[in-house]
């Protein structure tokens, strides 16, 4: 007997089992193909349902706000940071400067300052702690149109405003023309969170007219 016969035999079993290893690869091949044409189906009708439900809530969100309020009034308050400046004027006088930011996080339905951002620069000068101030506030609605007012205010350092307000005198888009007034009331004691800023809480009454 050859040496070829006698390994023809494995190599016969060997070549066997490579076709049927062949075969096997070539059917998980097209379950795969499916199973990714099934996926692809899936995935494809899932982002179409989720589609949906995006539209849906954002027609439903511009439903639910509704238009601008021309007018109306009720409680606001705001949430506010900023720094500051101080420069002592002799025994028990200050002039201090200032920069804060801050949101609305009460207010009137659908007015302009639902959910509105503000910036305010002023000036306060105090004498033994009983200070007079006054300043310029620029709010941004949600919908980017903007709000000006400007402020005179009278109060006591440490326990905040006692008396005043904030004066609206215009603004833009649907804004244009507004008036009205931010009365200004007693606020909160809040401790500051980091050295040379402080936070305050903002408590009042609004009323405004838009033409």
């Amino acid at each position: 007997m050859s040496f070829l016969n006698l390994c023809a035999p494995p190599l016969l079993n060997r070549i066997t089992v490579f076709i049927q290893i062949g075969k096997n690869a070539c059917q998980i091949g097209r379950n795969v193909k499916h199973l990714q044409t099934d996926r692809r189906g899936k995935m494809k009708r899932i982002s179409i349902s989720l589609l949906a439900i995006i539209l849906g809530l954002v027609f439903s969100i511009s439903i639910v706000s509704g238009e601008m309020a021309k007018e109306g009034s009720g409680e606001i308050r705001g949430a506010k940071s900023g720094t500051f400046e101080i420069l002592k004027l002799g025994e028990g006088r200050i002039q201090m400067n200032y920069d804060e930011q801050g949101a609305f996080v009460l207010a009137p339905e659908n007015s302009p300052f639902t959910n509105a951002s503000f910036q305010s620069i002023g000036s306060l000068h105090a004498i033994k702690g009983e200070f007079t101030a006054h300043g310029g506030l620029l709010i941004t609605c949600t919908n980017g149109d903007q709000v000006f007012g400007v402020y005179e205010s009278q109060g006591v350092l440490g326990q905040g405003v006692t008396a005043g307000g904030i004066k609206l005198v215009g603004g833009t888009g649907e804004c244009s023309g507004i008036t009205g007034k931010i009365e200004l009331l007693p606020r909160p004691t809040v401790k500051t969170s980091k050295k040379g800023t402080y936070q305050q809480v903002t408590v009042g009454k609004v009323s405004w007219k838009i033409p």
